[in-house]
């Protein structure tokens, strides 16, 4: 099974680049998935010319997909998506703390989460993307981690996170996870910071990990191949 996570940019070319779904779709469709998620994703906002970029993927793609919108962005929302080569039901959006506690004014994060059956195997899937300081995410995967607990096994959590590896994988173990192993990801032109993540919980293991620059967004694309296990599942 493969997952990727993809911050898109909100679908621009490169960075700085005009916004392109039909070449974001192309870029999500080469990534020959099972389950995509994206962060950035615009839904009928005025800078994208009220484009749906997460069905514009997922039209591409041939896949399911749900969008879960993090906050207002004039004329639409803005937030994270999930697209499945299968089935996705019980979609949730999950609003992350803000650090600190009470600061209003700060961005929302969130997480969408739901269950995603494949060729008749479900899992739990959860895109996310932190916020930037390190105090802040930290403070923010954490509280996501414990909040995981309580949901559905085996889960695969997938999203920018902002955080480096030598921070992640302590804190998915902490949490019951493991993260894979990668290279960086951001920028996409030349990479130096390891800030999006895969991590998995037990009945599923990592078989191989792949970053993929495309022409799209300021991040490359984190692909990780994964294998079910015998490993049981904890409730």
């Amino acid at each position: 099974m493969r997952v990727v996570s993809f911050n898109i940019h909100h679908g621009t070319v490169g960075r700085r680049g005009p916004v392109d779904p039909e070449q974001l779709g192309a870029a999500c469709a080469s990534f020959d998935a099972d389950v995509i998620a994206l962060q950035e994703v615009d839904r009928d906002t005025y800078r994208t010319g009220r484009a749906d970029l997460a069905a514009a993927a997922a039209g591409a793609c041939g896949m399911a997909h749900v969008f879960g919108g993090s906050r207002w962005y004039p004329g639409g929302r803005y937030g994270n998506a999930l697209l499945a080569r299968g089935t996705i039901t019980a979609p949730t959006v999950t609003k992350l703390p803000k650090v600190p506690e009470g600061w209003f004014w700060r961005e929302q994060r969130t997480a969408l989460e739901a269950a995603v059956t494949i060729d008749g195997r479900s899992l739990w899937v959860v895109g996310t993307h932190l916020s930037v300081p390190t105090a802040q995410n930290e403070v923010q995967l954490d509280w996501l981690l414990r909040h995981l607990r309580g949901r559905p096994r085996p889960q695969v959590v997938l999203g920018d996170l902002n955080r480096p590896a030598s921070l992640v994988g302590p804190d998915a173990e902490r949490g019951g996870l493991r993260a894979a192993k990668h290279g960086a990801t951001f920028p996409v032109t030349k990479p130096r910071r390891a800030i999006d993540h895969v991590l998995v919980s037990p009945g599923l293991e990592v078989v191989a990990s792949e970053v993929r620059p495309t022409a799209m967004s300021d991040h490359a694309a984190l692909i990780v191949d994964l294998a079910w296990t015998s490993e049981v599942p904890e409730p």
